[in-house]
């Protein structure tokens, strides 16, 4: 079955080739890491001499803890002088506003809370995908994962939502217990799903965060971004912005980026009687397929940028170690 149209082709590329199912059907049953590279990775995170969450909103979290809130009360941040009304804690008056004005003030000092770690995890079709050294979903999994282990050491509240065919969604804690539940999530294995499968969009899962997560947590999104539409998706991710302290990873593998040289790529495609047959050694339709890649990648580029959200992009050719330290590159640029 012949494939011309290079719009088609971005929007169905990231499935499994045939070949890639068959030499590995013996392993999609299994983590997407095994433990002695999960405990790497741990050391790793609980070593690093920079923290990979910042928050840079007030929280509004129940828990009392070290950070700004947008709670005024018992605090020990000072926050202003208000004129004194009737009631007020004694305690509270400023004599020293006293002393020069003779009139009768109260400080006021901010609340601080415990912020919660909020991890948004893709693992629906089109991340269970790599030519590459690793799955898509594996790289996210491993610096999603490096993320929670810095947010336990620092004894932040710790949830997340993972988006598969539907959603799974991690209420914040900071046990062990929460912290183990969520890993497990992240690193159970990635069968090949069909991309047309019932499924959560993206936009879907931003609904739901703006509706349930309380104001100042830090909100790490890591996915491919693929089915985000960078126009109805800005309003959403605006109202975020206004909440939360959000960084965002996109993930992708370099097929994605710029078709392979060579002869005929042949697809699996739920769609179609036969597999989808690419002639690769097209240098127009490679060209062609380059160019749609670069302008959506601008769009949606300039959607999270515009709304305030620095996209980072990661490849299945990288490490977790290597992301983390290109992560920091980009925090000290901003």
């Amino acid at each position: 079955m012949p494939f011309r149209s290079p719009e088609r082709l971005l929007r169905k590329l990231p499935r499994w080739f045939p070949s890639l199912r068959g030499r590995h059907a013996g392993i999609v049953h299994a983590p997407l890491m095994n433990e002695a590279r999960m405990q790497e990775l741990r050391d790793h995170a609980e070593a690093l001499p920079w923290s990979l969450i910042d928050f840079q909103r007030l929280a509004s979290c129940p828990r009392v803890g070290d950070a700004p809130s947008v709670f005024r009360g018992q605090g020990m941040e000072f926050e202003e002088n208000r004129t004194y009304q009737p009631g007020d804690e004694l305690r509270l008056l400023n004599w020293r506003l006293y002393a020069r004005t003779g009139e009768m003030y109260t400080r006021v000092l901010q609340e601080e809370r415990r912020p919660r770690v909020f991890l948004l995890a893709d693992r629906r079709a089109s991340m269970r995908f790599g030519t590459r050294r690793q799955l898509k979903a594996t790289l996210a999994a491993g610096i999603a994962s490096c993320h929670a282990w810095q947010a336990r050491q620092q004894a932040l509240p710790l949830g997340g939502m993972i988006l598969e065919q539907s959603h799974r969604w991690f209420d914040p804690g900071v046990g062990e217990v929460a912290l183990e539940h969520l890993l497990e999530g992240l690193n159970s294995p990635c069968e090949p799903l069909a991309l047309d499968a019932i499924r959560i969009s993206l936009e879907e899962a931003l609904q739901l965060l703006i509706q349930r997560l309380p104001h100042g947590c830090f909100l790490l999104m890591i996915s491919d971004f693929r089915d985000l539409d960078p126009h109805s998706a800005a309003p959403l991710l605006q109202q975020l912005v206004q909440r939360h302290s959000i960084r965002a990873i996109q993930v992708l593998d370099p097929v994605e980026q710029r078709l392979p040289h060579g002869g005929d790529l042949l697809f699996d495609d739920p769609s179609a009687t036969v597999p989808i047959r690419l002639p690769a050694r097209d240098q127009a339709m490679r060209q062609d397929y380059a160019d749609l890649f670069s302008a959506r990648q601008a769009a949606l580029t300039d959607c999270l940028t515009g709304c305030g959200i620095p996209l980072q992009v990661c490849t299945t050719t990288d490490s977790v170690e290597d992301s983390l330290d290109v992560l920091r590159s980009v925090n000290d640029a901003g």
